[in-house]
C-alpha cells in the first residue's frame, strides 16, 4: 500500500511516519517544502515540492492508496508571510482537487479544539474534502498533540490530561503523538478510530 504524507517533515507528519515505517508492507512518501532533513525517518522517500506548482507530485498522489494531509499552521506568521489561507486552506484544497478523479483516499488531520480562526480553517478544508471526495474523505479530530521531543507541548499535554476529566473540558482532548499515529494506522488498514468522532 502506497501512503503519501503531505507535511511529513513537520511535528505531526514525522510522528505518523515514525509509526508507519514499522509496517514493511507500506511504501511511504513525504512531500514538504523543505524535503529531506537530518532527522528524517529512514525508509521514507522524501520529496521537496511546492504545491502551488504542477509537478510529479501530482502523479504520486493519484497513484497512492492514501494521502494524509498534515499541512497547516496554528498561528499566522507575518514575517514568513504565512496565513491560514496560503498555509492551510490552499494546500489542502490543492491536494483534494489533485486526487478528485482518482481512487486515492484522503485523511485530514483536523482539530477538536483551538483558536476560533484556526478551527474555521480546519472546517473549511473538511467541508471541501467531503464535497469533492465524498466517502473517500476521512477526518480525525485530535486536541493538543504532544510528545517528549517537543517540551512546549509535552507538559501542557500532561496537564490537560488531568483537567479534561472535568465537565466541559473533554473537547480539548490531548493526545500523545504516537497514540494519534497508531490510530491513523488503524484507519489506513480499514478500522475505525475514536478520533474520527468530534468530541463536544
Amino acid at each position: 500500500m502506497k501512503v503519501v504524507v503531505v507535511g511529513g517533515t513537520g511535528f505531526v507528519g514525522q510522528g505518523i511516519l515514525q509509526v508507519l515505517v514499522k509496517d514493511k508492507t507500506l511504501e511511504l512518501h513525504s512531500l514538504s517544502r523543505g524535503g529531506k532533513r537530518s532527522h528524517s525517518v529512514a525508509g521514507v522517500t522524501y520529496q521537496r515540492v511546492d504545491l502551488k506548482q504542477m509537478g510529479a507530485w501530482q502523479v504520486l498522489l493519484n497513484e497512492a492508496d492514501w494521502v494524509i494531509d498534515c499541512v497547516g499552521i496554528l498561528w499566522p506568521d507575518r514575517k514568513r508571510q504565512l496565513n491560514y489561507q496560503n498555509a492551510s486552506i490552499q494546500p489542502g484544497k490543492q491536494i483534494i482537487t489533485t486526487i478528485k478523479t482518482s481512487e486515492t483516499k484522503f485523511l485530514f488531520i483536523s482539530a477538536n479544539a483551538g483558536p476560533p480562526a484556526y478551527l474555521k480553517t480546519k472546517r473549511a478544508v473538511e467541508k471541501y474534502a467531503r464535497q469533492v471526495l465524498g466517502k473517500r474523505a476521512y477526518v480525525v479530530y485530535p486536541g493538543l498533540i504532544y510528545d517528549r521531543t517537543k517540551k512546549s507541548t509535552y507538559y501542557l499535554g500532561k496537564i490537560l490530561h488531568v483537567i479534561t476529566a472535568l465537565p466541559g473540558l473533554k473537547r480539548y482532548r490531548p493526545v500523545e503523538r504516537k497514540i494519534l499515529a497508531q490510530a491513523i494506522e488503524k484507519i489506513l488498514q480499514g478500522e475505525t478510530s475514536e478520533f474520527e468522532m468530534f468530541r463536544k
